[in-house]
């Protein structure tokens, strides 16, 4: 077969297009499976700018794919017309070229048109393509070492960017800890605080500030222990006759703690900036008691997504999902720690996974997402758009009538039954 790419006059070219079809002309291409490159392609679809629509005619093409065609001498070609793709996605055909330029500008695949436009493939005896139009995936082959090594920078940035969102979340608390504590550094402090917030705009550099702000303060800290126990020195000690003992032991027990620690963290730090907030002080009550209510209700939504969904039933049910995000939802802090990369997946806003959060809670919307990305791999054609069926699942969170143990329960049933085959 003539490794020859033909791109049809009627197409608009550009240097991405181009660059795909020099790729699709190359020889020396690395093995690998069908599996393997349509896996590293779903994680890669943030990186690439593959999303929505797109992302659905990218699985369907994966899918068409031969395994063998990716391998030795092989070429990916599929061959399938607008229209088809078109009837799949529920979508226009006007859309679907888009979704098509958009995978061959990101440089996974290659137009190969006939002179009368038409997609085929002919194969010889062997099975190999011997001659063959449509959309050919070489430069995803060709890019093979090039994508795993996007993927592997992506997850570690992403991972560092968690980190570093819970490092403002746990230095921030901390600080606002010891301002209770010495009153008399409180406002320097939290000015400190709220100005690291402000003018610092990535999460790294603002948790290392932090780092280095509550630095001082355990000096501070420590230095004031060391003037209080020098100060004890030589002191007399004498009984005492008052009764020491509580009148109400739970009374006695009681543990305080300042109100920022109740707040939840959201996604977006917004919880942390509010913490430094300065509001009146005839209004801190009413303030508190509102947030505490919508704090209960938000947590009475999550308690009864969650009443009946261990976190088992969710490594079990979410298979396909923990293989596309490379995280094995062992315990809670894996699933919400996978969150942000599961959103990219579906294709979901931050703004809509911010107000999910705020809606059924952090561990529920953490738990819905996983259960949308493991439908949307599993059947595309089921789920059209997985953002706003997010989304839809919040809202009938809220309203009471999800019953998210079933859909996991039918999930891991129907990927037990296709292992036993």
């Amino acid at each position: 077969m003539t490794e020859a790419t033909a791109i049809a006059s009627f197409r608009r070219v550009s240097p991405a297009i181009l660059a795909s079809a020099r790729m699709a002309m190359a020889n020396d291409i690395p093995d690998t499976s069908k599996s393997e490159i349509s896996l590293l392609l779903k994680k890669a679809a943030p990186i690439l700018g593959i999303d929505g629509t797109t992302y659905h005619v990218l699985d369907i093409l994966l899918g068409l794919s031969r395994g063998d065609d990716w391998k030795g001498a092989g070429r990916p070609i599929v061959a399938i017309s607008n229209a088809k793709l078109a009837e799949y996605t529920l979508r226009s055909e006007r859309t679907v070229t888009r979704c098509l330029r958009r995978i061959v500008e990101a440089g996974i695949a290659a137009y190969r048109d006939s002179p009368t436009g038409r997609r085929f493939v002919y194969r010889d005896n062997d099975g190999m393509v011997a001659s063959g139009f449509g959309l050919d995936f070489t430069p995803a082959r060709v890019r093979l070492a090039e994508i795993k090594e996007s993927v592997d920078n992506y997850q570690r940035e992403l991972k560092a960017t968690q980190d570093a969102r819970r490092a403002v979340t746990r230095f921030s608390r901390a600080i606002i800890d010891a301002c209770e504590a010495f009153p008399e550094k409180a406002d320097s402090w939290r000015c400190a605080a709220q100005a690291i917030m402000e003018t610092m705009v990535s999460r790294a550099e603002q948790a290392s500030k932090l780092e280095s702000l509550h630095s001082e303060v355990l000096e501070y800290a420590e230095a004031r222990f060391g003037e209080h126990n020098m100060s004890c020195a030589g002191d007399i000690g004498v009984s005492s006759t008052i009764n020491t003992t509580p009148k109400n032991l739970s009374e006695s027990n009681e543990r305080t703690r300042s109100y920022e620690r109740d707040i939840k963290q959201t996604d977006d730090g917004s919880a942390v900036e509010m913490a430094y907030e300065n509001k009146p002080e005839a209004a801190v009550g009413d303030t508190q008691s509102r947030l505490r209510q919508a704090e209960k209700a938000v947590g009475d939504i999550q308690g009864a997504v969650l009443a009946a969904v261990p976190v088992g039933l969710l490594q079990v049910g979410c298979r396909a999902a923990q293989e596309c995000v490379s995280v094995e939802f062992d315990g809670w802090s894996d699933v919400v720690g996978a969150a942000e990369m599961m959103r990219r997946m579906i294709g979901l806003s931050e703004a809509a996974w911010v107000d999910g959060v705020g809606r059924v809670g952090r561990y529920a919307a953490s738990a819905i997402l996983a259960t949308v990305l493991e439908k949307s791999l599993r059947d595309p054609e089921l789920i059209a758009k997985p953002g706003g069926y997010f989304r839809a699942m919040v809202d009938r969170a809220v309203d009471g009538s999800l019953h998210l143990s079933k859909s996991l329960y039918g999930l891991a049933e129907s990927g037990m039954n296709t292992r036993d085959r």
